[in-house]
């Protein structure tokens, strides 16, 4: 019989379930690894690692695909791995991508030919504009690392990237170990491949002999091995935020499109294909509207006792946006009636709670962050037209909430440990 969880022990597992969530999303946000342009497909095994991955994935309101190859080592479990695959697919509502392969486990270099049938594949989608997104963390970098320092001698030898001609690898920001923690707090089902233990295998040897013991024996290895490489990632100019352009775009469960940058007037041409996207007319001329944005966007910056928000700003076609300081929010007027229904029942869903959080989070542009307990440091008592309901009845009971492109560092360290989600979901939408 089952020892049951402690309340207390739940509330644990919630609460890092939400923080591994967040963190993955901030990786995937500041390492610019989605990109509208691209459709996602999720490269899924049925093991641990891939599955929370589709439902880190899941959870950020993108469009998605998955693939699965069945690799027809084990007949029976690789069927059932399939069907579990499918099945998944299904209850998501995403497409799935299925590839069989015939090859046999006793076959000499396995490991390299099922790799190469699996990167063919993976280039098949990325030149059909896919970004494939695979469940690679750092512990498998650092085995690679610590394979490939036995087999050369050069000095690039940075472990797996990031990313790599459309081959994303979002898990680069966790742990093997956080990741099985956030799948039992998810209460996710996955299964264990038996070959996974055959020392026959180099990657098995490795993390069965040396890996293991070396992080039992040393546990903050893997804090000093991201560390030691991101800093010379940084100093040979091939880190990821090297190379990227200093704007991130996602799109909201809305459908609209949020932009962060330092400076608008680097990427109106982003813009204008984002404004292109949702607008209902053929394409006009817009650069003087674009011009008013940035103008507004710098009188904010270099006046930080002006009005932070600018917006509704209308273009044609039925496009508005948004602007708070350094963020974006490009919709039309028919996503934003989905605000409308999201401030209603964000307001009502407040005021039905019985255990009010401490502090919570609403994902949905604008990121509006509220506190119950302790009064932010920056609290703004700014209404965005957005969220006017909201807004209204946390002003009128003197609670304290900030959006968080306002907010402090203080405020953005609490934020980080303490906040509650509250995405759409908890309200139906």
């Amino acid at each position: 019989m089952s020892t049951p969880i402690s309340s207390d022990r739940k509330k644990k597992h919630h609460l890092f379930g939400l923080n591994f969530k967040e963190h993955v999303r901030a990786f995937i946000n500041s390492h610019h690894l989605i990109n509208p342009n691209k459709t996602m497909v999720i490269s899924v095994s049925g093991g641990v690692d891939s599955l929370a991955l589709v439902d880190v994935i899941s959870s950020l309101g993108v469009h998605f695909e998955l693939l699965h190859f069945n690799h027809g080592t084990r007949p029976e479990e690789n069927l059932l791995e399939e069907k579990n695959i499918r099945d998944l697919a299904h209850e998501l509502g995403v497409k799935v991508n299925v590839f069989h392969f015939d090859i046999s486990l006793e076959e000499k270099n396995f490991e390299k030919k099922a790799r190469e049938l699996r990167k063919n594949i993976y280039n098949q989608f990325i030149k059909n504009d896919y970004w494939v997104y695979t469940a690679h963390h750092i512990d498998d970098s650092f085995e690679w690392s610590l394979m490939q320092s036995f087999k050369q001698s050069g000095m690039s030898n940075l472990g797996v990237p990031v990313f790599n001609n459309g081959l994303v690898r979002p898990f680069m920001c966790v742990s093997k170990k956080q990741i099985l923690r956030y799948a039992r707090a998810r209460q996710l089902h996955w299964t264990e491949d038996p070959s996974n233990l055959n020392e026959k295998f180099e990657r098995n040897f490795m993390r069965i002999h040396l890996t293991a013991k070396i992080l039992k024996r040393y546990p903050s290895t893997l804090a000093h091995y991201v560390s030691r490489n991101n800093q010379l990632a940084l100093i040979q100019n091939i880190h990821r935020l090297n190379s990227e352009s200093k704007s991130v775009v996602t799109q909201e469960i809305s459908g609209g499109y949020l932009m962060v940058a330092d400076d608008f007037k680097h990427h109106k041409n982003e813009i204008k294909e984002l404004i292109y996207k949702l607008s209902n007319v053929d394409r006009g001329e817009i650069n003087n509207e674009l011009d008013k944005l940035i103008k507004a966007q710098t009188e904010i910056k270099n006046n930080p006792a002006s009005f932070p928000f600018k917006g509704p700003m209308n273009f044609s076609g039925g496009v508005q946006l948004y602007l708070i300081k350094d963020h974006l929010f490009i919709t039309n007027k028919k996503q934003a009636e989905f605000y409308q229904v999201l401030d209603f029942k964000l307001c009502s869903h407040l005021q039905s709670l019985t255990q009010i959080p401490e502090r919570a989070l609403i994902l949905a542009f604008p990121k509006l962050l509220i506190s119950f307990g302790k009064k932010l440091s920056k609290s703004s008592k700014y209404s965005h037209p957005l969220l006017p309901v909201t807004c209204e009845w946390l002003r009128n009971r003197g609670i304290s909430y900030v959006f968080t492109p306002l907010m402090s560092i203080k405020d953005r360290q609490m934020l980080a440990k303490n906040a509650v989600i509250l995405d759409s979901s908890v309200m139906g939408l």
